[in-house]
């Protein structure tokens, strides 16, 4: 039968498709306007007393030669990744990522769904009403095109997660205008560019209440992963990937090496455990790496790379992460 022979994860945050100089001002621009910024408590905080709370000691991460530096430790972690991801020659991905209204929307949001259609296509820019917005979301892969997906192999995970009592939705063909959003095009269009292998989409509803899943059924959806793969016909290597996170808008870098630690000492007590009040907004994403930690219970790491990346004063930012477990 079919096993596991890799777990991986990566942050897809549009900090890493432009220049720090006008990427990094954007989206730090966008944090001193957003009313929803979650303190690492997860209470809901202005701007203004974040920074306040601050006192300066982010000051010395937000001059642009750190944020160069950052930047390019990034961009090495992706390459090293989609080689090593590449060099492993799976034939199966199973990418775990998270919807936000490019699929799903209100009127239908699953807490976890399982797509086992042919192809997966990408979504095309979504206008926000900037052209520099538009190049960043090609970039991180969003840009109409078509990869393989694994029909049969989505199907069978289906059947086992549901014998295993997860009430999945399914889905084998998305609409006319829509398509897989950044978490899945990252994967398939930046991080593997130019490497075609076929795909199962794992979407997890990490960002919209009411009905996130916890930690502790994230990570047992990928131990149920690994047990589907295991009775998978065709002798597949397969991996595993996680799409997102690790925190922002607000950086917790507690919560991030928690988080990083755990999977690196198989420590599913600590991962099952996390509270679901500090994953909020984008951290909620750490889900995705939460159940991809629980599909490689036994695996080992191989390297793991984190880059807390504030752009303002108040600590806003993103935890960056890649890592592999094989």
């Amino acid at each position: 039968m079919s096993k596991i022979i890799a777990v991986a994860g990566t942050s897809h945050s549009p900090v890493l498709a432009m220049e720090p100089e006008v990427m990094w001002n954007q989206r730090a621009e966008a944090d001193r306007n957003n009313p929803e910024l979650y303190d690492n408590a997860g209470v809901i905080r202005p701007y203004a007393d974040l920074d306040e709370e601050a006192a300066g000691r982010y000051d010395a991460e937000l001059s642009l030669d750190v944020w160069n530096a950052k930047y390019a430790q990034a961009q090495a972690a992706l390459e090293r990744l989609g080689k090593d991801l590449v060099e492993l020659a799976p034939d199966l991905l199973i990418v775990i990522g998270d919807d936000q209204d490019e699929l799903f929307t209100r009127r239908n949001q699953p807490a976890i769904a399982v797509y086992y259609g042919e192809e997966l296509t990408t979504h095309l820019p979504i206008d926000h009403g900037s052209e520099t917005f538009d190049e960043v979301q090609r970039r991180l892969g969003m840009d109409g095109a078509v990869y393989p997906a694994h029909a049969a192999a989505g199907l069978h995970i289906i059947k086992s997660l549901v014998a295993e009592e997860f009430d999945v939705a399914s889905s084998a063909e998305t609409e006319t205008e829509s398509g897989f959003g950044h978490a899945f095009a990252f994967v398939v269009g930046r991080l593997l560019a130019g490497y075609q292998v076929p795909v199962v989409p794992v979407l997890i509803n990490t960002y919209f209440p009411p009905n996130q899943p916890s930690a502790a059924r994230c990570y047992d959806l990928g131990t149920a992963l690994k047990r589907a793969v295991g009775t998978l016909p065709g002798d597949l290597r397969v991996a595993v990937i996680a799409s997102g996170g690790l925190s922002h808008f607000v950086v917790d870098e507690e919560l991030d090496r928690t988080v990083l630690d755990a999977m690196a000492a198989g420590d599913a007590e600590t991962l099952r455990s996390i509270d679901p009040a500090r994953l909020n907004s984008g951290t909620s994403e750490s889900r995705n790496w939460i159940a991809a930690a629980g599909a490689g219970t036994h695996l080992s790491t191989r390297w793991v790379e984190y880059i807390p990346a504030r752009r303002t004063e108040a600590g806003t930012g993103i935890g960056l992460a890649f890592g592999l477990w094989s």
